[in-house]
């Protein structure tokens, strides 16, 4: 009989974006074992939140709270609502999948025996200021999970000797179901959301210049906050179509089958879902020179720089969109290719397996 083991991953997340970590629990979630079983902390922020509002949602702690409000306070008054609960667990793992809450890990590991993993998931900004030492996040980590080779730079800059493995993320390869519409229409996906960081209102000048060429829509999806108000009135001329927060599997997949072409503008990425998702789809790919972007896709996808300060060239990024839409060969010749990586590094049955072994690992007497 194998041994049983409790896993708490916990995350923080802006309630208004779409997320790639939930897609990361549900992953592993349905690929578990009978023998391991997982409890979720996950914290959401948004500035439509004026209190602090714990939901116990059977195996997920929800906690939704403003903006800014103090991460420490929270951390106590979690930790005593999930005492009673956990305290009984066996063979306890506990996981930060956010950097800023491994200090919660911190906190479990210092009340009840359990072992501690921290997972990379985000890319931080580093300052490389002369004299400057950066604390280390992953100090007193049992270890660290990293979803891309890019995350080695993070290590190094810490100057963290915790141990630690690639795991990169992984999704199940999709059935497809839905023919593509037949109607003059040349569609593209941004499935990273209105987040700053991911970089969309930087393309917003090149999809005008290209709307003056060709027929096109463009997804996105994501949620988004009232700062995106004069943004939304900005874009209302262009064939933009805001598909929201999308949580529902069936709607997301339907979304991937209809468009012809996937975006990306990030100025800072670790492993995305949304870039697995591509690739599983068969999609050609525009996107930023970010590392782990450019590790992700390789030779599947035509890149622009990104500049200083998360600048991207406009008519550079309109180039590639007008590459793609006149070229079907190389709409092919890039899809293949990126389903071919998808196949090779990025399907959820490696993830899961070495995910699982690691579990076994740590839970393992010494």
């Amino acid at each position: 009989m194998k041994k049983q083991i409790s896993v708490i991953e916990i995350d923080a997340r802006d309630a208004q974006y779409q997320s790639g970590i939930a897609t990361y629990f549900d992953v592993l979630r349905d690929g578990m074992p009978d023998n391991i079983t997982t409890y979720n902390i996950v914290f959401y922020r948004s500035p439509e939140f004026h209190d602090v509002r714990i939901t116990d949602a059977g195996n997920e702690l929800q906690i939704y709270h403003p903006m800014g409000f103090p991460f420490a306070a929270l951390f106590d008054a979690v930790l005593t609502y999930i005492w009673p609960k956990i305290k009984n667990m066996p063979n306890l793992i506990v996981k930060s999948d956010c950097l800023g809450c491994e200090q919660l890990a911190y906190m479990i590991k210092s009340r009840i025996y359990c072992k501690t993993i921290g997972v990379l998931h985000c890319q931080p900004t580093m300052n490389n200021a002369p004299g400057f030492v950066p604390a280390d996040p992953y100090f007193n980590m049992d270890h660290i999970i990293l979803v891309g080779d890019n995350g080695r730079k993070y290590m190094d800059y810490w100057r963290c000797t915790r141990p630690f493995s690639v795991i990169y993320n992984g999704v199940e390869k999709p059935k497809i179901k839905t023919k593509k519409p037949r109607d003059g229409v040349f569609r593209f996906i941004f499935a990273n959301g209105w987040a700053p960081h991911k970089g969309f209102a930087k393309i917003i000048p090149a999809i005008r210049q290209v709307a003056q060429r060709h027929k096109i829509q463009v997804y996105v999806m994501g949620g988004y906050s009232h700062d995106c108000e004069s943004l939304f009135h900005e874009i209302s001329d262009l064939p933009i179509v805001r598909m929201g927060l999308l949580t529902d599997a069936e709607k997301i997949r339907e979304c991937y089958e209809r468009v012809d072409c996937a975006l990306f503008a990030s100025r800072t990425e670790a492993c995305p879902f949304a870039g697995i998702e591509a690739m599983a789809y068969n999609l050609p790919i525009i996107s930023t020179n970010e590392s782990a972007c450019s590790e992700m896709f390789g030779p599947a996808a035509l890149y622009v720089d990104l500049g200083v300060g998360g600048e991207i060239n406009s008519s550079q990024y309109a180039k590639q969109m007008i590459r793609i839409i006149e070229s079907a060969a190389l709409r092919t010749r890039l899809g293949v290719m990126g389903y071919s990586r998808f196949v090779q590094k990025y399907m959820r049955k490696p993830m899961l397996r070495d995910t699982i072994a690691l579990y076994e690992k740590l839970t393992s007497p010494q």
